[in-house]
C-alpha cells in the first residue's frame, strides 16, 4: 500500500497479548526495514508463544517490562530511537475491573501517563503515538439508533475498565493539545481470534464447547455486541499507522451486530451440542452495556473494509483453538462464569521451549520492576494472600509488606464464592493469608440492621467459608475483625446486629483451627 508516514523504530506495548501480536508479527513481516521493540510485562493474559512468527526477525526485539518504570520507558525510547509507539499494552476484561479496579486505574491511566510523559521529555524524537482504545468509552448506544457513534460523540463510560479508557484518552489528548505531541486515537470493537486468551467470550464458549460443558452467558443473553476477526484488525492499524492524521480519532467496527446469545447458538452448532442444554444464564455484572455500535466511515476513507465474514472467521477461530487447546497452559478459571484472573502470570516460552530470557541477541528479554528489593521478594520465604487491599486496613498490610520486601498478592475472588477463592490459592500459592475484607463501619450500624442478608454473606458466610479453605489446604488465616466495642478478649457489645455477626465468626472460626 501506498504510505504517507514511514516510521523507523517503533515500540508496540503489549504485544505479547491478543490484538497487538497479531498487529506486531504483520509489521514485522511486511516492512523488515522498520525495527520493532516490544515492551510487554506478561501478565496473565500474555503469551511469548504469540509472537513465535516475529521471534526468529532481525528486525524484532522483545523487552520484559512494565510500562508504568518510567525509567524503562526513557531508557527505551532514548537506547532504540523511538520514533513511533503503538500503545496497546492495558487491563481489558470489564470482569476483572469489578473486582480490581484500582489495577486498571495504574495499568490504564498510569501507564499510559508514563509514556507520554516520556514522549514530552524526548523533545520531538516521537513522530507518531498511537493510543489503543475501545468502543466501550462511548458507553451504550440505543438499541433503536440506526447511526453508531462516531468519533466526536460524547464519552459516557459505564464500567471502571472503560472509565480508565476514557481517563487515559483525556491526557492523550491533553498531551497533543499542550506539548504538541502528534497523536492519534483509535476505538474498536470487540475483536476474536486466534492467540486470545479464554476469559473473552468467544475463547470461553470455543473451550467449553470442545468439552461438551455449559456456556455460561450474562444476564439473558440479549446484549449486542459488534466483532471483528483479528486480521482485519491488524489491517486497519496498519492503514492508520500509516494514513492516519495527527490529532485525529478512528473507529474501528463493523455494522454486523449479534446478540450474546446468538454467539453462544453459533458455537453450539459448530460442535453439534443442542444450545438448550449447553446455554446457561448465570448473574449478569453489575452493568453490562445492552449494545455498543459504531459509525466506521472514517477509516473506510483510509481504505479499510472488513474482509472476513462472521462465519469464515469463526470456523478459522475454532480451528485454531481446538488445534492449540493447551496454549494458554491451566485456564480452568478463567472459563468460570465470572472470572478473577489477575493474580495469574503470563507464558514466558517460545514455540521451542527456549526461556525468552535465552531467546537471542535480538530478542533480549529486560526484566524491569519499578522497586529495587524485587530480588528481595523472590527470596523471602513468606507469600501473603491479602483480601481487602481496596480498604485501609489491607492496603496498609501491603504497604508494610512491600516495605518488608515479603512477596503478597491481593485477592481477586468473592469471599462468599468458594470457587473463585480455590483460584485465588492454587494461582498465588501463598503462606499465608490474611483478611480485611468484608462489610465494615461500625459508625453506621443502622445500614446493617436494614441489611442483614448482605452483612452475613459478606461479614459471616465469607469468613467462615475462606476459614474452610484455609484448613483444607493447610494455610493459617489471619482475620482482622472489630473488636466488637471494647478491647478486652470477650466482646462486652451485643446489642447491634453488627456485633452479633462479628461474635459469631469469632466463635464459629474456632470449628476451623
Amino acid at each position: 500500500m501506498a504510505t504517507n508516514y514511514k516510521p523507523k523504530n517503533i515500540l508496540i506495548t503489549g504485544a505479547a497479548g491478543f490484538i497487538a501480536s497479531h498487529v506486531c508479527n504483520k509489521l514485522v513481516q511486511n516492512y523488515p526495514a522498520y525495527k520493532i521493540i516490544v515492551l510487554d510485562k506478561l501478565d496473565y493474559c500474555s503469551n511469548l508463544k504469540n509472537l513465535i512468527p516475529s521471534n526468529s526477525s532481525p528486525n524484532f526485539k522483545f523487552i520484559k517490562g512494565d510500562i508504568e518504570s518510567a525509567d524503562l520507558v526513557n531508557y527505551i525510547l532514548l537506547t532504540e530511537s523511538i520514533d513511533t509507539i503503538m500503545h496497546f499494552a492495558a487491563q481489558t476484561h470489564v470482569d476483572n475491573s469489578f473486582g480490581n479496579s484500582f489495577e486498571f486505574t495504574k495499568n490504564n491511566i498510569y501507564g499510559t501517563h508514563v509514556l507520554l510523559e516520556a514522549c514530552k521529555v524526548s523533545k520531538n524524537q516521537v513522530k507518531r503515538f498511537i493510543h489503543v482504545s475501545t468502543d466501550e468509552v462511548y458507553g451504550e448506544t440505543d438499541e433503536n439508533a440506526i447511526v453508531g457513534n462516531h468519533e466526536a460523540s460524547q464519552l459516557l463510560p459505564t464500567n471502571p475498565y472503560s472509565a480508565t479508557k476514557a481517563g487515559a484518552e483525556m491526557l492523550v489528548m491533553a498531551y497533543g493539545r499542550s506539548y504538541g505531541l502528534p497523536v492519534i486515537t483509535t476505538r474498536g470493537n470487540n475483536v476474536y481470534g486466534p492467540n486470545q486468551f479464554p476469559e473473552k467470550l468467544i475463547p470461553k464458549f470455543l473451550l467449553l464447547a470442545m468439552k461438551g460443558k455449559t456456556l455460561p452467558i450474562h444476564g439473558d443473553g440479549s446484549n449486542v455486541r459488534s466483532y471483528l476477526y483479528c486480521e482485519d484488525v491488524a489491517e486497519a492499524f496498519e492503514i492508520i499507522l500509516h494514513k492516519g492524521e495527527v490529532g485525529h480519532v478512528y473507529n474501528i467496527g463493523t455494522k454486523k451486530e449479534r446478540k450474546v446469545i446468538d454467539v453462544a447458538k453459533d458455537i453450539c452448532k459448530l460442535f453439534s451440542l443442542d444450545s438448550d442444554k449447553h446455554v446457561k444464564f448465570v448473574d449478569n455484572r453489575p452493568f453490562n452495556d445492552q449494545r455498543y455500535f459504531l459509525d466506521d466511515e472514517k477509516l473506510k476513507k483510509l481504505g479499510w473494509f472488513e474482509r472476513t465474514s462472521w462465519e469464515e472467521g469463526l470456523r478459522k477461530t475454532m480451528d485454531w483453538y481446538v488445534k492449540n487447546s493447551n496454549w494458554w497452559g491451566d485456564v480452568s478459571g478463567a472459563l468460570l462464569p465470572h472470572p478473577r484472573m489477575l493474580a495469574m502470570q503470563g507464558i514466558e516460552k517460545f514455540c521451542n521451549g527456549s526461556d525468552a530470557s535465552n531467546s537471542g541477541e535480538n530478542r533480549v528479554v529486560t526484566s524491569a520492576t519499578r522497586n529495587n528489593d524485587q530480588s528481595s521478594r523472590k527470596a523471602s520465604s513468606l507469600k501473603f494472600l491479602i483480601y481487602g487491599g481496596a480498604g485501609w486496613i489491607g492496603g496498609l498490610l501491603g504497604n508494610i509488606c512491600e516495605k518488608q520486601g515479603i512477596e503478597f498478592e491481593y485477592g481477586k475472588g468473592c469471599l462468599d464464592d468458594r470457587s473463585e477463592l480455590l483460584v485465588d490459592i492454587k494461582t498465588i500459592k501463598p503462606t499465608h493469608i490474611f483478611n480485611a475484607s468484608g462489610v465494615t463501619g461500625a459508625l453506621n450500624l443502622k445500614w446493617f440492621e436494614d441489611h442483614k442478608p448482605q452483612t452475613i454473606r459478606a461479614d459471616v458466610v465469607g469468613v467462615l467459608t475462606l476459614a474452610d479453605l484455609c484448613r483444607e489446604h493447610g494455610l493459617p488465616l489471619i482475620n482482622y475483625a472489630f473488636g466488637c466495642g471494647s478491647f478486652e478478649d470477650k466482646p462486652n457489645s451485643t446489642d447491634s446486629f453488627y456485633f452479633r455477626t462479628q461474635a459469631k465468626v469469632r466463635s464459629e472460626k474456632q470449628c476451623f483451627k
